[in-house]
């Protein structure tokens, strides 16, 4: 199954927000894959991110929840882009006054294994419109 998620300027508002954040993940991944990036490659995805003040809790590279700042996350993306690549479908996009919920199907292939599992991210929202904390919560379906 290829990556279905929808364009962001297919968007407004937040969910917009979202989904240019959704596609900055993506290429960062791409990108990492190839070897390290520089500041540069980070900086058009870091235009939606209050970086000072962002906050990712959920699971990530283990089942353990975790909580950390955006340095925290860039390392954690740096090694989980290494070994793992990453597809989504789009189910729902709610937005509400600084909050979007985006509702995936994700698929993360890491040595030839795919992984999918239902998740729900929560994205809050600065007065700038810039994403500053994320809850995520993960439903493993199987393995496929």
């Amino acid at each position: 199954m290829a990556n279905e998620m929808p364009r962001s300027n297919e968007y407004t508002g937040l969910s917009r927000k979202v989904l240019e954040y959704s596609e900055g993940f993506a290429q960062i991944i791409e990108q990492l894959a190839q070897g390290p990036v520089s500041d540069a490659a980070w900086a058009h995805f870091e235009q939606v991110v209050d970086v000072e003040h962002f906050e990712r809790q959920g699971v990530f590279l283990t089942p353990q929840a975790e909580t950390c700042g955006w340095k925290k996350y860039k390392e954690t993306i740096s090694k989980y882009a290494g070994s793992t690549s990453w597809e989504g479908t789009l189910r729902h996009i709610t937005e509400t006054p600084g909050r979007v919920i985006l509702e995936l199907e994700e698929r993360n292939t890491r040595a030839g294994i795919t992984d999918v599992s239902n998740t729900v991210t929560i994205y809050d929202f600065n007065a700038a419109d810039q994403v500053r904390h994320l809850e995520v919560y993960v439903m493993p379906l199987g393995v496929k």
